[in-house]
């Protein structure tokens, strides 16, 4: 966007919010009938006039079946029946910004070529168009477009002041009056980057309004059933206004319980008011927000980022401002979040701060030509402002904008669209409840709503131990032994879990380093790596005891790191180091003696497979698009490069290369692991990965030693979920083919062709595949109360075996040696699951309590929690798969370890008190 940006748009489900800049001014928010809200419903009337704002809604009342309270969510449906007359969806949208640009310019600012407007992070070319569309009709001329959570984020930084450091990520919950939406944006060098996003089409505050409607509702059906028929089914329009009137009273009274304990609810027909308090407003609304917290968790979890480590957590939209928002987000994930004072201003507001610093960056920033100085509500920050924020903004630059997708261009007028629609029925107060469409994929949500109080004093006795609120559902819910936990309460010693077997303590060392840390098995050494001041420091600790083997220092100070054994070398991966300018880096040792072999920036890149000492290497370069590489670990040389046509952009699901997978046994190459502790005993064939290309419906089988395709064809499967083995590429076909369903099926490896196919019913989502079987290819399904993971031969197509799991979202398991290591695997390590059988059958269940947090050939590497007297002690120990058989427990502190890596005989752990463990096995019983 040119200098000459005067006005940002937030068009939002429930409302639109504007902010301009006229001159020099600082931004100001724009007024619509007294207030920055304006509706986003449009009214048609018999002669197919639109209205807009208080005037549509108040229209509305009287006929419901002529207005359309949310056009945005009717974004995929072309056209709307409202009354008799069919109206393009672009055109509702149109109605709003157009009397956007109307109060712009009686303001003095022509919007006219120097406009941004925010949309979903989510959505696609399709709707994006549809966006730019109606802002042509609406005269505000060819629009930049700009992620709401880029805004937010944005708004963020700049006006609230919340510092975030290069690689740091911030959360942004809008809760809105009729959606919600999470996302997670990391600052990079190259500007503001969406990790992962998520939310729920189905809540919005407008729900929260139905509940305490429905809640106040009861109670006036026992004093005046007929008042009640009255405002839940009204038969004219003296009864819709009556009802309309009802829920603007609840919704008021909702908005004053956010400044006091108690608001009065007026009835129509009763002269004595209801009144509502806000502990009837928690416990009525308490479990969609929880909903809304839940899904937050989710979406951290894709985002690969932990509670703890974002910089900051900004609440918007106008849901927001319910203290019980911040609180349970404060109590579920531990981050204090930061509420404006007017929640539904950030994202127009930060909007425009974007484009000015995007503007200052290409050129000069120019104001308005001319146009007269009509007033607009106050500068944000000015006690004048009717809706002051936190903070005054000082204007600044921000990070380098995300390019946006070119803009189409549109004629300046055109003749409504033609296609039939179909009317959803307009939603309370207007009408009965609406039938919502769900244009964008949600992760599916779970239906775990705590006891808080509970919490708080089973939390103060055992410290929040054992997996938070898991373990409080197991001892509310009396599972196991009646404390569901694991833990034992008696005399000082007792262990939590663990067997008969040896597990020795052949060394612990205190970490040398200050910054974060990492530890990897490499043959019989424990190799730990810790950050310093411009370094990383690498020791190399024999699983037999005594002094480090070799002790290298790499030039390179991440705020991450990661360790991983290939072959006989050790790869250092850094996160965001300072050294490199916030890039994230790769650096090769040997493992024999710690030299250093090469470091290099290794930006977006994925290891693939491990042939060899060589790697296969996934690519996502923002600048140059995808690529796939085969590198030697040896010497950092590069020795072949395929570019790919299409430069899709991927998000944290999504992936474009898979390796092809083999059974157990099987020679091949080495599967990186998951967080490079967590690995399948599966090999990688050496000869072949295969690429996937979503958008294009394209795959590709290629030569892994050479780089050339071997083959090229159809493939219409979804990039999220996908994997390649039993000669087959198996995942979920995209939306051309498996329309409104998620279809699991089978393409032949030769060829592309389909082997097999499994629909799923409406409404049920496929959320993980992988190999779990000598011939079975596993997906987990979230379905509700039927969510399962479920194993299909991909021999025939049939399902072999189901398993039952609380949330098809956080199932996971790991193939070993001796069994299936399934269950919720909501951060990669397993809890409360089992180990299984190739039939699926049971062989044994997870300790109560006990986490899997390594997993290598036949064995795996649990932690677990116990009491000693009074007091809270963490211990790791070592199991086969096959059998259950264990070590015995060894003590690692009063907090759970940071991190276990296993291999053979020998574990290593990195402790919360900065000390590094030497293990190693001398028995399992």
């Amino acid at each position: 966007m040119d200098g000459s940006v005067r006005l940002a748009v937030d068009l939002g489900t429930t409302h639109t919010v504007a902010v301009v800049r006229r001159g020099g001014q600082e931004p100001r928010a724009l007024l619509f009938d007294g207030t920055p809200l304006l509706s986003s419903g449009v009214f048609v009337d018999a002669e197919g006039g639109l209205h807009t704002g208080r005037d549509g809604t108040r229209l509305g009342g009287a006929s419901p079946e002529r207005f359309e309270p949310h056009p945005k969510r009717r974004v995929d449906e072309g056209t709307v029946l409202l009354g008799e007359h069919e109206v393009p969806v672009e055109q509702l949208l149109a109605a709003s910004l157009r009397r956007v640009a109307d109060e712009a310019r009686t303001a003095g600012v022509s919007p006219a070529g120097g406009t941004v407007l925010t949309c979903p992070a989510d959505w696609g070319q399709p709707r994006r168009n549809v966006l730019r569309a109606a802002a042509w009709r609406a005269g505000l001329g060819q629009v930049t477009l700009l992620d709401e959570p880029i805004a937010a984020a944005t708004y963020c930084v700049q006006v609230l002041g919340q510092q975030v450091p290069p690689g740091g990520c911030l959360g942004v919950f809008d809760f809105g009056g009729g959606t919600f939406d999470v996302a997670v944006v990391r600052r990079e060098p190259a500007g503001l980057r969406v990790l992962a996003t998520g939310g729920l089409d189905d809540l919005g505050g407008l729900d929260v309004d139905s509940a305490l409607v429905a809640h106040l509702g009861q109670l006036v059906a026992v004093r005046d059933p007929e008042l009640w028929r009255r405002l839940e089914q009204p038969a004219d329009g003296e009864q819709r206004r009556e009802r309309q009137a009802f829920w603007s009273e609840v919704r008021a009274a909702k908005e004053m319980l956010s400044r006091s304990s108690t608001a009065p609810v007026h009835v129509p027909g009763r002269v004595e008011p209801m009144h509502l308090t806000r502990d009837e407003l928690e416990r009525v609304g308490g479990p969609l927000v929880a909903r809304a917290v839940d899904e937050t968790r989710r979406v951290l979890q894709r985002a690969g980022v932990e509670p703890a480590q974002l910089a900051g957590l900004l609440l918007v939209g106008g849901s927001s401002r319910m203290p019980l928002v911040a609180s349970r987000l404060h109590a579920r994930l531990g981050v204090a979040p930061s509420v404006p004072e007017q929640p539904e201003l950030p994202v127009a507001y930060g909007a425009l701060v974007y484009a000015m610093a995007a503007a200052a960056a290409t050129g000069p920033v120019t104001g308005t030509a001319g146009g007269a100085a009509f007033p607009v509500s106050g500068p944000f920050g000015s006690p004048a402002g009717p809706y002051p924020v936190s903070s005054p903004f000082p204007v600044g630059v921000v990070s380098a904008p995300i390019p946006a997708s070119p803009a189409p261009v549109f004629p300046a007028s055109a003749p409504p669209g033609g296609g039939p629609g179909m009317m959803a029925p307009p939603r309370p107060p207007m009408g009965p409840p609406v039938v919502r469409p769900a244009p964008r994929r949600r992760r599916p949500v779970r239906r775990a709503v705590f006891a808080g109080v509970v919490f708080v004093l089973v939390g103060a006795l055992v410290a929040g131990v054992v997996q938070g609120g898991r373990w409080l559902r197991r001892t509310i819910d009396g599972a196991g032994d009646g404390l569901g936990s694991g833990l034992q309460f008696g005399q000082p010693g007792g262990t939590a879990a663990g067997g008969k077997g040896e597990l020795v303590t052949a060394a612990a060392v205190p970490l040398s380093q200050p910054g974060a840390a990492a530890v990897a098995v490499s043959g019989q050494d424990v190799v730990v790596a810790a950050v310093g001041s411009g370094f990383t420091e690498v020791k190399a600790l024999p699983s037999g005891g005594g002094e480090a083997r070799w002790t290298t220092r790499v030039p390179v100070e991440p705020e991450g790191v990661k360790l991983t054994a290939v072959g006989d070398l050790i790869v250092v991966d850094g996160d965001n180091s300072a050294t490199d300018g916030g890039d994230d880096v790769r650096a090769v040792l040997a493992a024999a003696g710690g030299k250093l072999l090469w470091r290099n920036v290794w930006e977006g890149r994925v290891d693939v497979a491990y042939l060899g000492t060589d790697v296969v290497v996934d690519v996502d370069d923002s600048f140059d698009g995808h690529q796939l590489l085969r590198v030697d670990l040896r010497t950092g040389r590069q020795k072949w490069k395929r570019v790919p046509g299409s430069e899709q952009t991927l998000t944290i699901d999504d992936h474009r290369v898979e390796p092809v997978r083999q059974w157990v046994g099987v020679k091949g190459g080495v599967l990186p692991g998951v967080d490079g502790v967590l690995y399948d005993a599966l090999t990688a064939g050496t000869d072949s990965v295969v690429e996937l290309e979503e958008g294009e419906g394209t795959g590709a089988v290629v030569n892994a030693v050479t780089g050339k395709p071997r083959s090229t064809g159809p493939l219409p499967l979804r990039d999220d979920f996908w994997t390649v083995f039993g000669g087959q590429v198996v995942g979920v076909q995209n939306e051309a083919v498996g329309k409104a369903r998620d279809v699991l099926a089978g393409y032949k490896l030769s060829g592309f062709g389909l082997a097999w196919s499994m629909p799923l019913p409406a409404g049920q989502e496929v959320e993980r595949v992988k190999p779990c079987g000598q011939f079975l290819v596993c997906a987990a399904i979230e379905a509700g109360e039927q969510s399962r993971v479920v194993a299909v031969d991909v021999r025939s197509g049939e399902e072999a075996w189901k398993a039952p799991v609380e949330s098809g979202d956080d199932a996971g398991w790991y193939v070993t040696a001796a069994g299936l290591v399934l269950g919720e695997a909501t951060f990669a390590a397993v809890t409360e699951g089992s180990v299984l059988a190739p039939d699926g059958k049971v062989l044994w269940p997870l300790p109560d309590g006990a986490s899997v947090e390594a997993v290598h050939g036949g064995r795996m590497a649990l932690r677990a929690a116990g009491l000693k007297g009074t007091d809270v002690a963490w211990q790791v120990f070592v199991a086969d798969a096959g059998d259950g058989k264990a070590t015995r427990a060894v003590e690692v502190g009063a907090d759970p370890p940071e991190q276990l890596a296993l291999a053979g005989d020998v574990l290593g752990v990195v402790t919360k008190d900065r000390r590094v463990l030497v293990l190693r096995v001398q028995s399992v019983e």
